[in-house]
């Protein structure tokens, strides 16, 4: 593949975009605490994906943009990936703690600084890096410890599943911008992700015996069609087009503010407690970005 011509630091415009995504997959949190009252988790992920899948269509045929334009083993590798990833993401949460997951989910940029570093051009780790990426954990972890951990095999196994999401997310990302960025476009990419990894998600949530629907309402409805509609297709597709333009390890040095943002939408939306951990947390998450993406 040649090389691809890229920013080598985030300017406003990245800056901004990324800190709206982190808002949105924060509040996703929410979002699915609701629909998973209602709709079982790796089913409501198939569902999420159809979703974006109908929104990218009409969008692409639209703008006369080819669905399948080539590159479509490596578009069936990255949906497999995507598919797996929130098989393991989502099954977690049967045997571990919310927190525990949602911390190993958000150690995805060490994995994406040390895939960059091994695998992409012109991605390095130096001591800066490291450093940032410590502080920004450092963070998060703050802000989670309170909660951390489940004292048996199951509550490992639980961890275990929330860190291979971490590094599923971590291969689909680095394998996107090795194979798939040059070749075809942002809206391609979330298309060969979501198209491939819908038929993943419904055979592994038949496979683990879901009941598809417990209950519906118009509450369940409107967080299901926002997780498709604004998190599987919108804020996905911004992703995407950030992850063709920039530095991985500096994109994925933002998604630490993601779960500070799930803590915040909790404490408005659920009425949960904000404290001088979650400020100490948004400091040290504040700081680790700004050490990572300093010139």
């Amino acid at each position: 593949m040649n090389p691809i011509s890229e920013r080598e630091a985030l300017d406003l415009k990245a800056v901004i975009l990324l800190t709206l995504l982190c808002i949105a997959w924060g509040f996703n949190a929410v979002a699915m605490k609701v629909s998973n009252a209602g709709i079982s988790p790796i089913f409501c992920a198939a569902i999420r994906s159809v979703i974006a899948v109908v929104g990218l269509v009409i969008w692409m045929r639209i703008k006369r943009i080819p669905l399948f334009p080539g590159s479509l083993i490596d578009g069936l590798i990255v949906g497999i990936l995507f598919g797996l990833e929130f098989a393991a993401l989502f099954s977690s949460l049967l045997y571990t703690t919310v927190s525990s997951a949602w911390i190993l989910l958000y150690s995805t940029p060490f994995f994406h600084a040390v895939g960059a570093h091994y695998f992409l051009t012109g991605d390095r780790i130096n001591l800066q890096k490291a450093i940032g990426l410590f502080l920004a954990f450092a963070g998060i972890v703050i802000l989670l410890s309170k909660h951390l951990g489940v004292p048996s095999l199951t509550g490992l196994m639980g961890d275990m599943l929330a860190l291979t999401a971490a590094m599923l997310w971590a291969a689909t990302t680095i394998w996107i911008k090795r194979r798939l960025v040059g070749e075809v476009s942002p809206h391609h990419t979330l298309f060969y992700q979501t198209v491939f990894s819908i038929p993943i998600l419904f055979l592994l949530s038949a496979l683990f015996g879901e009941t598809p629907v417990h209950h519906l309402d118009a509450l369940i409805l409107s967080s299901v069609l926002f997780q498709g509609i604004i998190i599987a297709f919108v804020s996905y597709l911004v992703w995407f087009s950030l992850v063709h333009d920039y530095p991985v390890s500096r994109l994925s040095s933002f998604t630490f503010l993601t779960p500070v943002f799930a803590t915040l939408s909790g404490a408005l939306f659920l009425h949960e407690p904000l404290t001088l951990r979650l400020t100490l947390s948004l400091v040290l998450v504040s700081i680790g970005i700004y050490v990572v993406n300093r010139k």
